[in-house]
């Protein structure tokens, strides 16, 4: 079976990610961007308050997809490095982070990472990188864990909603 390019569906999941991590960002109050949980419990991935989810996110997406998309175009058999997001969140002060200047730079991010992949012949999605905790992958692989990715967080920042309402009732 012969692989096809991502789909529009892809695109468009790209591309909306930052609106809806967004709108779940504007449910938290501004008192609670910080609010962490008695327990972690449950949490669909990483352990971050909601601006750090966001930081998170901007900065992997620079400082993880970017690269990695990069070095997958450009060089042959690359070595994609994993990037240890709690020690990015201490060195880059995450919880002093501007909700609204994390938001843009995040969208923005994302629309790099858009440009960098609508333009790519099909044999580019073929070329092979070696992701650490993923193993040998394909460039249209990558991108696969980059939606994963976005879904994990935003899934995560609903958990924390929940969690913030269901202390009301505590």
């Amino acid at each position: 079976m012969i692989q096809q390019a991502p789909t529009h569906e892809v695109y468009f999941s790209l591309s909306t990610m930052s609106t809806e991590v967004n709108k779940a960002l504007q449910l938290f109050p501004s008192t609670s961007l910080n609010w962490i949980p008695g327990s972690w419990d449950g949490i669909p991935g990483e352990k971050f308050s909601a601006i750090e989810q966001i930081c998170h996110l901007r900065d992997i997406e620079t400082d993880g997809y970017h690269k990695r998309i990069q070095a997958m175009l450009n060089e042959t058999n690359p070595v994609l490095t994993s990037i240890e997001g709690y020690e990015l969140a201490i060195h880059r002060n995450y919880k002093n982070a501007d909700l609204n200047e994390t938001i843009t730079a995040f969208q923005m991010a994302r629309e790099k990472t858009i440009e960098l992949i609508q333009n790519l012949e099909n044999s580019q999605w073929d070329r092979i990188g070696y992701f650490e905790g993923y193993g040998a992958i394909t460039l249209r692989a990558l991108i696969h864990f980059l939606c994963s990715h976005d879904l994990e967080h935003l899934a995560s920042l609903r958990w924390l909603l929940g969690k913030l309402e269901g202390q009301k009732v505590n």
